[in-house]
């Protein structure tokens, strides 16, 4: 491998393939046989033997040779722009070369000036797996003459060159349609930008780190980070600023001409790797860094000068494994100075790389979340040393696949176990299931029974309380009327006595029975009243027939002390007649009249008593049958308890056979996912092998 500067590699496989570039041997002029002798030949690195090979190309290379941006796509690699080699003649050709057959393809040619002519500037592949795949391009070193009017970019002069001009442009090239479209911008968009790096981070996510910028009139290099992200042909760019990211304080320096690679690694978020450039003071920067595109996080790794005092070069990795990465980095410049080149010019000239530094390979090593430095090898190094690197790490990753494999065994046979178990205690669950549906329905069936039940208790009970509530009201009743015709026919007979009294008495006995009558009469009329109005209210009638035998007492007292009277004294007075004899004998028939009739009271007063003891007992009666209701509806509600309590049991078991179905399926899932984990690692490795 000769030295060469601002060429491209692009890995394909287990090759990475280096095209272009200034060179040895390379003629500056715009075709020539010597020419194309360089550019139809392409050089091949084998990442599994260290070797170099240069092959043949067939059909026709771009005349672009310098400062050309590439990206692959499967086993092609896409080329775009350059500059000739001589003058300001730039390009924005589009070629695709196949690497299975080696043969070149244009797809679009430079006389297109809906694009840039440009060189030194950035291009990535966009859009994911099965989706139509685009070629972005951005930036980049283009003569004045060849920009392009879009009011969305810009450009600006660079130092030393009038006829030069940095610009933003940015193209999108679809593969499926052939035709080139001017996207959208939106956000913080970078400024025109030459000699940048610019890598993919995801299908439509990328990133871009420094390169020249004119600043004041005057060309630098800058430390400017951009996320860009493309979305329905509109780019959305974001900058990243110093502070915003955590970085424990570092942050990259200004620089030009550096070189990058992505490691998309199984162990890591993908991480991007800088190494070199140029600095403000035309000085190589020494330093490599690893940028975690996730967290943004930097960490500086310590590599010899002979691999980071470089610029103008390119770094591309190969991933052996999820542990072991190597980077290949290919040709460059170690110092760039000015020189007269007469009639008091001075121009700008770059040493390049020589050998054993112009292809090294670094090993980096990721181990517990942090990357290390493995061995470091020079062009000398690498046909003795690399391929034996490579076997040992072979036979560490056949020892590790070992591994697994009896940790799959064991995995694998443990799984089984939990398989078989889970399928044990599946089947128990489907029985205790099955059980629990059983019990559920006979559960339910004996609720429905009970409902019924209760609703039948309830309704016997409402019906006995509405008979019993009727027929006490009905005995009452006729009770009551009973009573109350008795006391009635008592009262008119009574009534009927006193009347014919009347007619007998015709003295004071006679005057004084009127005054008996007119009271009995009295308190008939007020009892009979109060009958009447109450009704079925024996207690209201009660106190009215004390009150009448008081009254009948009283008048008996009198009638008997005024038949006393008379009968001494008729026995003291001689000249007493027969007439008078005749109305005592009346009045002393009155008196036992009244006397039958006070014996007729107290039979009435007998059969309210009774009439009493019965309500009693009624009452009585009611007491119990409500105390009876209290019992039944204590046990329907111990009934519902009850019911309430399997339903709960029920509840509980169906919980308990919901979760025992989680834990099988989750065992079923953990069980799959480790096997498919342990599957996948395995065949990752297994091309590598």
């Amino acid at each position: 491998m000769r030295w060469r500067a601002q060429h491209t590699t692009a890995v394909v496989g287990e090759a990475l393939y280096c095209w272009g570039g200034d060179q040895e041997g390379l003629v500056r002029s715009h075709d020539s046989p010597t020419k194309r002798q360089c550019t139809s030949a392409i050089d091949a690195f084998n990442l599994l033997s260290g070797v170099w090979s240069s092959q043949p190309t067939r059909g026709t290379p771009p005349l672009g040779i310098i400062g050309v941006s590439c990206t692959t796509i499967n086993n092609n690699i896409y080329y775009f722009g350059g500059w000739c080699g001589h003058d300001t003649c730039y390009h924005n050709s589009l070629n695709c070369l196949d690497t299975l057959t080696l043969q070149w393809k244009e797809l679009q040619s430079t006389n297109n000036n809906s694009v840039t002519k440009r060189g030194l500037g950035g291009m990535i592949v966009m859009g994911s797996e099965g989706e139509p795949q685009q070629l972005l391009v951005i930036g980049g070193v283009a003569p004045i003459s060849t920009i392009t009017q879009y009011h969305q970019f810009e450009c600006n002069k660079m130092t030393g060159a009038d006829d030069l001009v940095s610009t933003n442009e940015q193209n999108i090239y679809n593969l499926s349609s052939g035709q080139w479209t001017i996207p959208s911008v939106s956000g913080q968009c970078c400024p025109p930008t030459s000699g940048f790096i610019i890598e993919k981070i995801n299908h439509n996510k990328g990133i871009m780190y420094g390169g020249a910028v004119t600043d004041s009139g005057i060309t630098i290099p800058t430390n400017s980070i951009y996320l860009f992200q493309l979305s329905h042909n509109t780019i959305n760019w974001e900058s990243l600023k110093q502070g915003v990211i955590p970085n424990d304080g570092l942050w990259p320096k200004e620089r030009e001409g550096h070189a990058s690679t992505i490691i998309n690694g199984v162990s890591t978020s993908p991480t991007l790797v800088v190494i070199g450039g140029l600095d403000n003071r035309h000085q190589p920067v020494n330093d490599c860094l690893l940028i975690d595109t996730n967290q943004y996080n930097w960490m500086k790794i310590p590599l010899p000068d002979s691999v980071t005092c470089r610029y103008c070069h390119t770094v591309s990795s190969f991933v052996f494994d999820p542990n072991h990465v190597f980077l290949t980095i290919v040709g460059g410049a170690v110092k760039r100075e000015q020189k007269h080149v007469g009639g008091g010019v001075m121009e700008w000239f770059d040493t390049p790389v020589t050998d054993p530094n112009i292809t090294m390979v670094v090993e980096l090593v990721f181990n517990d979340g942090q990357w290390s430095v493995g061995p470091v090898l020079d062009s000398v190094n690498i046909p003795l040393l690399y391929e034996q690197i490579l076997k040992e790490r072979r036979k560490e990753l056949n020892e590790f696949m070992t591994d697994k494999e009896k940790e799959l065994q064991v995995i694998n046979k443990s799984l089984r176990h939990d398989l078989q178990v889970a399928r044990i205690n599946n089947q128990s669950l489907q029985e205790a299931l099955l059980e629990t549906q059983s019990l559920s329905v006979s559960s339910a069936a004996a609720l429905m029974e009970k409902d019924e039940m209760i609703l039948r208790l309830e309704s016997q009970l409402q019906e006995a309380k509405s008979l019993y509530y009727e027929k006490d009201e009905e005995k009452q009743f006729v009770e009551f009327t009973k009573a109350s015709g008795e006391y009635k026919g008592k009262v008119i007979k009574l009534q009927d006595q006193d009347f014919d009294e009347k007619i007998h008495l015709e003295d004071q006995g006679i005057m004084k029975k009127e005054k008996i009558d007119f009271t009995l009469h009295e308190q008939d009329q007020f009892s009979i009243k109060g009958t009447d109005s109450v009704g079925v209210q024996f207690n209201y009638m009660i106190p009215s027939m004390e009150k009448r035998m008081l009254t009948l007492e009283t008048q008996l007292l009198e009638t008997k002390t005024l038949l006393t009277k008379r009968k001494r004294d008729q026995e003291d007075s001689p000249h007493s007649d027969n007439s008078k004899k005749l109305k005592t004998d009346e009045l002393e028939e009155s008196v036992d009249e009244k006397q039958i009739m006070t014996g007729e009271y107290e039979k009435l007063k007998a059969i309210v008593a009774d009439n009493e003891l019965y309500l009693a007992e009624v009452l009585k009666g009611k007491t119990q049958a409500e105390e009876q209701l209290k019992e039944k509806q204590i046990i329907i509600d111990d009934f519902k308890t009850t019911v309430s309590e399997k339903d709960a049991y029920i509840s509980k078991l169906l919980k308990e056979k919901s979760q025992q179905q989680e834990r099988i399926t989750s065992q079923e899932e953990q069980s799959i996912k480790e096997t498919s984990s342990v599957d996948v690692q395995f065949n990752y490795l297994i091309p590598s092998m």
